[in-house]
């Protein structure tokens, strides 16, 4: 397939939302992720929610996560080209400082670009304290600067071509083929996004990464409707920063 059809809100499914109706409407950019989250999967149909508890049950069954890499392990070093086609090593992100790494699966997951907003509205305290922030997808061709454009975004996008920087960090896993065909059916097509006929997607994770190389903080969590908020990664970013010095 060599379009793609964005729905009108993606759905996929996971726990009941428990809506607190004595919180009151917050603009976009004010929301936290969890509220978000709670917004978004009040969208979901019956098909959704069967397909998210088959893909979130499946990755917990199998201990995806148990694989991926922990705090205080050494990151593995990359090379992988941002939205306009340059490279970007890992060494040189995090030469002035630490590094914030986000794997997130894609422009077509609204979860995943409420995070994306999330940190691009958080980039200046990023930044104020001596952090880089990149976000890895695999998405390739010029879908990463599609969505540069869509959302606004001023972060670094970086493909993982062939999923290899997501395998090194063992947040990597192959799409079970019913959530195969439940995404096909909402008219995805991943081998065509990646470039690659293998579909596979990287659990979403987090990790903030010392000058020096060693990871400092983890968050990786299966179910893909969860994503670290903004504010926990800076409070993170900032006990890396006061042990420095």
């Amino acid at each position: 397939m060599t379009t793609t059809r964005t729905p009108p809100v993606d759905r996929f499914q996971p726990i009941e939302p428990q809506l607190d109706n004595s919180l009151p409407m917050l603009s976009q950019t004010d929301k936290t992720l969890a509220r978000i989250r709670t917004e978004l999967l009040t969208t979901f149909s019956a098909a959704d929610w069967e397909s998210y508890n088959h893909l979130v049950g499946w990755l917990r069954d199998t201990g995806v996560a148990s694989h991926a890499l922990k705090v205080g392990d050494h990151a593995p070093d990359f090379l992988l080209p941002d939205a306009d086609g340059r490279l970007h090593s890992s060494e040189q992100l995090r030469r002035n400082g630490p590094l914030v790494l986000s794997f997130f699966r894609g422009g077509w997951c609204p979860f995943c670009t409420a995070e994306l907003c999330a940190l691009q509205a958080a980039k200046d305290e990023f930044e104020s304290i001596g952090a880089t922030l990149a976000v890895v997808t695999p998405e390739t061709r010029d879908f990463p600067r599609q969505l540069k454009r869509s959302l606004g975004l001023e972060l670094k996008v970086l493909s993982d071509v062939d999923y290899g920087v997501a395998m090194l960090y063992g947040v990597l896993f192959r799409v079970p083929d019913e959530t195969k065909a439940h995404y096909s059916r909402l008219g995805f097509d991943f081998g065509a996004r990646h470039g690659s006929s293998t579909w596979m997607l990287p659990i979403p994770a987090t990790y903030v990464i010392g000058a020096e190389g060693r990871i400092r903080s983890a968050f990786v969590e299966p179910d893909f409707t969860i994503r670290e908020e903004p504010a926990q990664i800076l409070a993170s970013l900032r006990r890396v920063a006061s042990a420095s010095r």
